[in-house]
């Protein structure tokens, strides 16, 4: 018989180990966290990880956090946010794409795994890359 505070689910490398019952993420050093993309009741959630780099050279002053990163998708959660360093989102199975808003002076790049198809319990990584261009040279 098993003790139903035990069961774990293996998400990726570096979430190894979910519990169903808490919420908490061990990663895969043994550091417990909470994690709020997954939660009793998301087992069915696929996870896009979201990083946002913003480079500024020497003439940029924007940072990740002025760019507002939108999901789309089915049932994201968060479905808009500021870029940060990782930001965790949960979707429903199915198609998804990732934009972030414009900045003059500044380029955007998404990884490939900014859009595409996620299954449940799939974990995905999205890496946004602001590069500032100065126009006047």
């Amino acid at each position: 018989m098993s003790d139903s505070n035990s069961s774990n689910y293996t998400v990726n490398e570096r979430y190894s180990n979910v519990s169903n019952q808490t919420g908490k993420v061990e990663d895969k050093h043994g550091n417990n966290t909470t994690s709020p993309a997954i939660l009793s009741g998301d087992e069915d959630k696929g996870l896009l990880i979201v990083k946002v780099t913003t480079l500024n050279g020497k003439m940029g002053i924007n940072t990740s956090s002025d760019f507002v990163v939108n999901i789309h998708a089915n049932d994201p959660a968060p479905a808009s946010f500021k870029g940060g360093s990782e930001t965790l989102v949960k979707l429903s199975m199915g198609m998804y794409s990732v934009t972030t808003s414009a900045i003059p002076n500044y380029n955007s790049s998404f990884s490939g795994d900014c859009t595409g198809g996620i299954m449940k319990v799939e974990t995905k990584i999205c890496t946004i890359v602001n590069t500032y261009t100065n126009n006047n040279n």
